[in-house]
């Protein structure tokens, strides 16, 4: 019976961090943690590194950045590994490296799959209006996570749940569920199942185009895209020759016959093709996050202003 694994653990964002940190308490051991490099934050200020690196650092483990991955092959073979572990890494592993470790390379996916394969599935989920997402644990292969499933937990969500705040619970459960997996797949208490084909989606990458919003779809659809982008980048819009994030909104019943995009009702309530959008929580360039009711103490935003096109 294994109850310690030795891991090569691959990861860069927060979402990331709680999986390694579990890990590490559980007591399997792990020599060298793979990250992206750092880089410069927020249009060209301090280099930032990743929180993986960060923690991996606090916790004496050697780091190793992603771009130099095909050149330590060698080293990783030397290793005699377990497993790869696999979250949120941001590097498509080399083929070669898929068969090194004894059990797999175990990839962290945050979505039910084969639903939203790819890069952004908690944001597509949550702007595609689903009413579950969850956490897939996989097996790796060469495919674009279409590996074989280790176990699966689902997750509901909820109504005004955020992009960050569905993040951050799939990190903390998905964290769990990998520690628990992994020891019950290196010791045959459960196999990799292969993946159905039926209901396949892929989750793209966010677009700047996927962030400005388009006042001529419905409110609940807006809804979504606000929430799928909230905190970060924001949902985008224009007004008063100002583009401005939204980063906190509800739907507002409304029937009142107006073009879609005019300012229907205090505080900033604004028409879309079925219903309306009132922004709760926005941001202006260069200025603090704040509520619509704050921004207006200052900035007038009045009934029959209309929205301008943002391209």
């Amino acid at each position: 019976m294994n109850n310690k694994l030795k891991l090569c653990f691959m990861g860069s964002p927060e979402f990331a961090v709680p999986s390694l940190k579990e890990l590490l308490e559980a007591g399997h051991e792990i020599p060298v943690v793979f990250t992206q490099e750092p880089r410069r934050a927020n249009r060209g200020k301090k280099i930032q590194k990743q929180p993986v690196q960060e923690f991996a650092e606090k916790n004496g483990i050697r780091v190793i950045f992603g771009n130099q991955l095909k050149d330590n092959i060698e080293f990783l073979k030397g290793l005699n590994l377990d497993m790869i572990i696999v979250v949120a890494f941001g590097y498509i592993l080399p083929k070669e490296l898929i068969k090194i470790p004894r059990y797999g390379c175990i990839n962290l996916h945050a979505s039910l799959l084969p639903r939203w394969r790819g890069a952004a599935p908690i944001q597509r989920a949550i702007m595609a209006g689903d009413e579950n997402t969850g956490i897939t644990i996989m097996l790796m292969d060469e495919g674009l996570d279409t590996g074989d499933v280790i176990s699966k937990i689902t997750i509901a969500i909820k109504d005004r749940q955020n992009n960050g705040d569905l993040t951050n619970l799939l990190s903390l459960r998905g964290a769990k569920l990998l520690n628990a997996s992994i020891l019950k797949f290196a010791n045959n208490i459960i196999k990799a199942t292969p993946q159905i084909s039926e209901g396949t989606t892929y989750a793209k990458k966010i677009f700047k185009e996927d962030e400005i919003i388009d006042w001529n779809r419905k409110a609940d659809e807006i809804l979504n895209q606000i929430r799928a982008l909230s905190p970060i980048p924001g949902a985008k819009c224009r007004i008063k020759d100002e583009n401005i994030k939204i980063l906190d909104a509800e739907v507002i019943k409304n029937n009142v016959k107006a073009k879609n995009g005019i300012i229907v009702d205090e505080p900033i309530i604004v028409k879309c093709s079925e219903n309306a959008i009132k922004i709760n929580i926005l941001q202006r360039p260069g200025k603090k996050i704040m509520s619509s009711k704050e921004v207006l103490n200052g900035w007038k935003i009045l009934k029959g202003h209309k929205m301008q096109n943002l391209s």
